[in-house]
């Protein structure tokens, strides 16, 4: 909600709700809007911005003036009401769709809205406004410039109006204005219009508005040009404009108050048509002397529109008919008479060229006597090609039964004297012009190009002929033929090495040596459209096989030499390869067995044989089993992997089954290393003892010397376990072993390539590499990038060939890779999670500490452009920080200051409520020193707390962990960074969030402490959130953004590349200031 409604306004919404005035509201998740009705003093359509913008609308005259009212505020207190976020996504729109009224009560509502409307109606019968009537008349009138000084015909609109009785109006654009204006206009001496105080038919009223846009077009127009006088010498008319003539046309009939005057007769209607023109032609002939009699049926020709009238029809010519008809229209200029004598000599020429002409028009009519001797066969055409003398001679035939034209004279063959032959001059000129627009010349005998090029002849194959080919038959002599190979596709044999991280891919192409199609795949790589042979042949590589080939192997990212055909590429690229070829039935190809078996273990790794190690302390869910058959047949392949589940579902088990699969099958193994957060070292130790004992697990911690000792005497399938600060320091040590195994837990720790710690991961020498995470994305996609570059190295592009990918193509590219499950999905049987936002009202002196701060960093922001934002972004970062501890609690930062803290009252009422409803609950920060306070206050109530921050040792983490979940204690305070992930912290059911974070996928790991695997309960998730401050606006931005993670790793997700940090739109929208 915006900050600048006052606060009367949104009382009168409380009102509302109260009132349940609030008549329906309904989603549309494609447009991301709330479509509300409210009854008010009428009822309101309402529209809700289901995104951070707020851009809303209503009907209502308030909001048109102030861009907000009591009825948008309204609807949103009634999707607070029902515990719904104002920002869309597809649950909460479909938690509407729930909620909307079952068919019973909408009609009730339906028939209630109806009646109140209507009784609403009756009590202003009688201040019904009287109605204006209006009569359209389009006549055809000459129009004068002084620019031009020539008249020519356009069409002229005038108008009659009246209430009792119809008035000519003199002055059309006033008229017009005033209608637009809200004036009053005088038809007639005593008779006046006031358009506030009338009323005008919807129709009648979007043509007046149509008309008067016309007029205002017209003026700019003339203004443009000082010689220019009125269009019209009276003001009565309105010169329909030629693109809008014909449309306008259209609502006057529709509106059933058109005359059309034409000559004497006044039609009611009229009508376009694209018909051939209102002209007739009659070719006729007496004493052998041939005639061509003219006649026009036009009544008028509208040079400014190109169209003719006849009686009320308009006759609407295409461009083609109008370039027929420009020659003729000269000539009829300059010739007095309408019968026109055709010699002998000139019948051959006049059929050749005018006729078609005359046919494209309008109607032609040839006597009987004259009909005999006329002849029109269709027009075959050839065109012949050799080459001799360096150069490609053509020689092109028009054959019409009758007669042949040919561009070699001797091979003409004439029709019998007196046949006239209609020849469709059009297509044949088409075939010379596009042989000129090819440079061939003309000689005596045919079209010659001299040619000796390879692009020229390639040029010759691919663009001239098959051009030609559409309107004419092409012959080629035998040497221009063995030139040329076309239709050769290539065909790709796929398989698996014997290790099974490599793919063989060949390329057969028939006819062609090995050798020859390195050579081949070497110019499709660089693009080139054909390939020379050492003989001369040209083979096209435009055909859409080897389009294929190329785009393949450039989304493959192919730069390798190839060889006796064939190149190698990794075995992580088969769903590609496999999707690519697979797609194109034309496509030749022909796969291994061992290629098949991998795109099968790909694509279902449910299906690969893997035992769960008979020695685990642990009985696996299904989900789980299946997370270990898919590492091991990542394993089997030598790919790496994200297994990436949802928070609380037993990452930790799956991976330990996977180690424990592989020491058993394999005997001896390398050395497995473990890298992860600090706080999760030990918790790993632990789990290894308890599920695997057989597994020897060494944390390496302590000082310096003593890791060093540590590592130094690694022993193979030990598995060494180390915090991601620590490994940094120590990866001279590591890099002297090489290792089974590597797993990187929360590996978004590693987020950002350029560490050293990535760096550092990227150097050893490991044979797999697995990553776990729930959230692998939590600001950026390049994120993604980062952890792939140390799962799969050289997996994706460089990052800025991997930014412009589409999205679509980064989804299918992980899938195989990128395993994730959600809790709702696998765990049937855990309790919900319930999650709520509860507001808060600041208080007084809370308050106005706020709003001062507020106003100093809207006044700074404001007065930046882009770069000083960029410039001074720690600051105003630091400004927003201020904001949300002021909405914490103002202590945090002023020292003197000694009033109270709103959200600290309602945390203070929460705890105590809940505890004496036999809650156990998890309260996070972001900051410390909120959680002291807190820690203080709840001590004066009597409640005893656990307080876990980053100074927390992890042994210390572990014991408190075990305690709380004993029982002990009710409340655990804990640092939202610190403690945000790895806890097991089922013992509580109630999860508060004191402060939002940016980025919600933070939030969604510390709920994920206390709702995951163990917990009986139904899990409470409150956030605590200051009304009417930034925290309402944080909360917005993060319902929009909260879509990237799941759009990137689920199936049928298309990938949101946007970050879900704060960009400067982002601060400029919390802050609700424009640029």
């Amino acid at each position: 909600m915006k900050w600048s409604i006052p606060e009367r306004v949104i009382e009168q919404g409380r009102e509302y709700v109260a009132e349940k005035r609030v008549l329906s509201v309904n989603s549309f998740l494609d447009k991301k809007i709330w479509s509300a009705e409210v009854m008010g003093s009428d009822i309101f359509h309402v529209e809700l911005d289901g995104s951070t913008k707020e851009d809303d609308f209503c009907e209502c005259l308030y909001w048109k003036n102030h861009g907000y009212c009591k009825h948008t505020v309204a609807v949103e207190l009634e999707l607070r009401d029902r515990k719904i976020s104002r920002v869309m996504t597809a649950e909460n729109a479909k938690q509407v769709a729930v909620d909307s009224p079952n068919p019973g009560q909408e009609l009730t509502e339906s028939f209630t809205r109806i009646f109140l409307n209507e009784n609403r109606k009756k009590t202003t019968v009688s201040k019904q406004k009287q109605s204006l009537k209006l009569e359209y008349r389009v006549e055809i009138k000459p129009m004068t410039t002084a620019l031009i000084r020539s008249s020519f015909d356009v069409f002229a609109l005038s108008l009659k109006a009246g209430i009792d009785k119809m008035y000519i109006v003199k002055d059309l654009p006033l008229f017009l204005e005033s209608f637009i204006k809200k004036e009053t206009i005088e038809l007639k001496s005593g008779q006046e219009i006031n358009f506030k105080d009338i009323s005008i038919e919807q129709e009648d009223s979007e043509i007046l508005a149509d008309l008067y846009k016309q007029h205002r077009s017209i003026q700019l127009i003339s203004g443009e040009h000082k010689d220019a006088k009125s269009l019209l010498t009276n003001n009565r008319y309105l010169v329909l404009m030629t693109a809008l003539a014909e449309e306008t046309i259209q609502k006057l009939q529709d509106s059933g108050n058109l005359q059309f005057a034409a000559k004497t007769i006044t039609y009611k209607s009229m009508m376009f048509v694209e018909e051939k023109m209102p002209f007739s032609f009659d070719i006729s002939q007496k004493s052998g002397t041939v005639t061509l009699s003219i006649t026009s049926l036009a009544d008028s020709h509208l040079k400014e529109y190109d169209w003719f009238v006849s009686d009320n029809i308009v006759f609407k010519p295409s461009l083609e008919q109008m370039r027929a008809y420009r020659p003729l229209q000269q000539f009829l200029q300059r010739y007095d008479g309408d019968n026109i004598t055709i010699e002998s000599a000139d019948m051959p020429d006049f059929t050749a060229y005018v006729m078609p002409l005359l046919v494209k028009i309008g109607n032609v009519s040839i006597d009987d006597q004259l009909k005999e001797s006329f002849v029109q066969e269709p027009l075959l055409t050839s065109v012949y090609f050799e080459y001799h003398d360096e150069a490609v001679h053509a020689t092109v035939e028009f054959n019409y039964k009758y007669m042949i034209l040919s561009t070699d004279p001797s091979k003409n063959q004439l029709p019998e004297e007196g046949v006239q032959i209609i020849r469709d001059s059009e297509k044949e000129m088409k075939i010379i012009n596009q042989l000129t627009g090819f440079d061939y010349h003309r000689t005596e005998t045919n079209y010659t190009k001299r040619m000796v090029r390879d692009d020229e002849f390639y040029a010759l194959f691919t663009k001239e002929i098959p051009t030609l080919e559409l309107d004419a038959t092409v012959y080629v002599d035998d040497l221009l033929d063995s030139m040329f190979l076309n239709q050769i596709d290539p065909e790709t044999i796929i398989d698996v090495q014997k290790e099974g991280s490599f793919l063989d891919v060949r390329f057969d192409i028939k006819g062609i040596t090995p050798e020859e199609v390195d050579d081949v795949l070497k110019s499709l790589m660089e693009k080139k459209a054909f390939h020379k042979f050492d003989n001369g042949t040209i083979l096209s590589l435009e055909s859409e096989s080897f389009k294929q080939v190329s785009d393949v192997l450039n989304e493959l990212r192919v730069t390798k030499k190839f060889q006796n055909g064939g190149i190698q590429l990794p075995s992580y690229r088969g769903l590609e390869l496999n999707e690519k070829f697979s797609m194109d039935e034309k496509t030749k190809g022909t796969v291994s067995k061992k290629f098949k078996n991998l795109i099968h273990d790909l694509n279902f790794p449910e299906e690969f044989e893997a035992d769960v190690p008979k020695s685990l302390n642990a009985e696996l869910r299904l989900y789980q089993k299946t997370g270990f058959q898919w590492l091991k047949m990542l394993s089997k392949y030598g790919f790496g992997g994200i297994l990436a589940d949802d928070m609380g579902l037993g990452k930790t088990i799956q991976v330990i089954t996977y180690m424990l699969s592989e020491i058993e099958e394999k005997g001896q193994n390398d050395p497995f290393l473990i890298v992860a957060p600090a706080s999760l070292i030990y918790n790993w130790h632990y789990e290894i003892e308890k599920f695997a004992p057989s597994i020897e697990s060494i944390v390496i911690s302590g000082t310096a010397e003593e890791r060093m000792q540590l590592i130094e005497n690694v022993k193979p399938n030990q598995v060494l376990i180390t915090s991601y600060p620590s490994f940094r320091q120590d990866v001279i040590h590591y890099k002297r072993f090489a290792f089974s195994t590597l797993i990187l837990d929360e590996s978004q720790m590693v987020k950002n390539h350029n560490t050293k710690t990535s760096q550092a991961l990227r150097d050893l020498t490991i044979k797999k590499r697995f990553a776990l995470s729930g959230t692998p994305i939590e600001n950026k996609i390049e994120e993604l990038w980062a952890i792939f570059q140390l799962i799969m190295p050289g997996f994706f592009p460089s990052v800025k060939k991997f930014k412009t990918l589409p999205n679509e193509q980064i989804a299918k590219m992980i899938r195989p890779f990128v395993l994730r499950r959600i809790k709702k999905d696998v765990l049937k049987e855990l309790p919900d999670k319930i999650e709520t936002n509860l507001y808060s009202q600041m208080t007084k002196e809370q308050k106005t500490v706020y709003l001062a701060y507020l106003q100093r960093i809207q006044e700074s922001v404001n007065s930046m452009n882009g770069a000083e934002f960029k410039k001074n972004r720690i600051e105003i970062l630091a400004g927003l920080t201020r904001l949300r501890q002021i909405c914490c609690d103002p202590k945090l930062f002023i020292d003197d200051y000694e009033g109270d803290s709103g959200k600290l009252e309602q945390l203070k009422e929460t705890v105590q409520t809940a505890r004496e409803n036999g809650r156990r609950i998890l309260i996070f920060s972001q900051f410390t020193s909120m959680l002291a306070i807190i820690e203080k206050e709840l001590a004066e109530q009597k409640v005893e707390t656990f307080y876990l921050s980053g100074q927390t040792k992890p042994k210390e983490r572990i014991e408190m962990v075990n305690r709380f979940n004993a029982g002990e204690k009710d409340v655990f305070l804990i640092s939202l960074k610190a403690g945000g992930t790895g806890l097991n912290l089922t013992g509580a059911d109630m999860v508060i969030l004191y402060d939002l974070w940016w980025n919600p996928a933070v939030e969604e790991q510390a709920a994920g402490r206390a709702h995951r695997i163990g917990q009986k309960k139904v899990v409470q998730v409150l956030r605590l959130i200051a009304e009417g401050t930034i925290e309402e606006k944080i909360d917005q931005l993060q319902q929009e953004k909260k879509a990237l993670f799941d759009q990137i790793i689920t199936e049928d997700g298309s990938i949101q590349k946007e970050a879900s940090q704060l960009s400067e739109d982002d601060i400029r929208e919390i802050l609700n200031i424009g640029m």
